[in-house]
């Protein structure tokens, strides 16, 4: 039997994680036959290939593994997208544990929706079995606030750590771009809205996000976003209008640009220490004090991340 559904994950040395994944997969509710899961290694040094073929000898879905060298999750994922059987695609990451509904809840939104250019976004939030970070609701929580169940969202809300797709649409429209290491799943929605995306919101396709995001992590993926970002309007520089709503704005003008200025003098790499410290040592209630936390925590991040697109700007002229 052909499935109906591959679910996508692509991997990079996490094989405990991987394991957790993989297990919640097997558990579905839904008919196992009806799915298939693709495990796509980018290089894995750690054990990740015996721990993928021993749950693919005891497990009831039909498990498949690909491996490469380390040449990023990009490339891990077409690969993937090109051995897929299913004509639905889940996309999502080796921390992201499926509630035991969630394949079935992509595959009920997509008989509801059969058409080719409607996607369907599953909900994610931290794993109830790992401490909850204060810096998630500047992150993967941010991405859902205000989302309503059923909604009909537009390419923005395409998020590759939970959502589904027809494989007919990537192959009108294209895979994603292996030279992106962030927002590489926005990037090809971008390009999928030219032939009619839209986005489904199911708020019970639930998958957790078993990731502790500290605060060295967080700051650390500013610099990507500047380089993905740039990245970005160098291969498609009409959407360098459309980047200023992800903060890609390299040269901001008038009272912007004065605002920026005076950040920089009191937010910048000299200044950062002091401003963790304070930001680390707010209680998180009451509510006020966490959302000071958090304010300070915003602006080291953009702080670091308007910095890195002003050097690989200066690095282009």
């Amino acid at each position: 039997m052909t499935p109906e559904l591959s679910v996508i994950v692509p991997t990079y040395n996490r094989s405990a994680v991987l394991a957790r994944c993989i297990d919640a997969l097997c558990r579905q509710t839904c008919d196992k036959a009806v799915f298939e899961i693709i495990v796509s290694d980018d290089g894995s040094q750690d054990d990740t290939a015996a721990v993928v073929e021993a749950l693919a000898q005891r497990q009831p879905v039909a498990i498949r593994y690909l491996h490469q060298p380390n040449a990023g999750a990009n490339r891990a994922r077409n690969r993937a997208i090109g051995m897929a059987r299913g004509r639905l695609l889940l996309l999502i990451n080796d921390d992201t544990i499926a509630v035991p509904d969630m394949v079935a809840e992509h595959l009920a939104e997509h008989a509801r929706h059969p058409q080719t250019h409607v996607a369907v976004l599953g909900r994610m939030t931290v794993s109830p079995e790992i401490a909850v970070s204060r810096l998630a609701p500047l992150h993967l929580d941010r991405a859902f606030v205000g989302l309503r169940d059923g909604a009909v969202l537009d390419w923005r809300a395409f998020f590759t750590c939970n959502v589904s797709v027809k494989k007919a649409l990537l192959e009108r429209g294209g895979l994603f771009e292996e030279r992106m290491r962030y927002h590489e799943d926005l990037e090809l929605a971008w390009r999928l809205s030219a032939h009619g995306l839209q986005v489904v919101y199911r708020a019970s396709a639930l998958g957790w996000h078993h990731h502790f995001l500290d605060e060295d992590e967080f700051l650390s993926i500013a610099a990507r976003e500047a380089l993905s970002l740039h990245t970005w309007a160098q291969l498609a520089p009409a959407a360098r209008p459309m980047l200023a709503s992800l903060g890609y704005e390299p040269a901001a003008r008038g009272a912007r640009r004065w605002r920026r200025r005076l950040l920089a003098i009191a937010v910048n790499r000299r200044t950062e220490a002091p401003w963790r410290w304070l930001a680390r040592s707010l209680p998180p209630r009451p509510a006020p004090f966490r959302q000071m936390s958090l304010a300070i925590y915003d602006q080291l991040y953009q702080s670091r991340k308007r910095a890195a697109l002003r050097r690989l700007q200066h690095r282009d002229t």
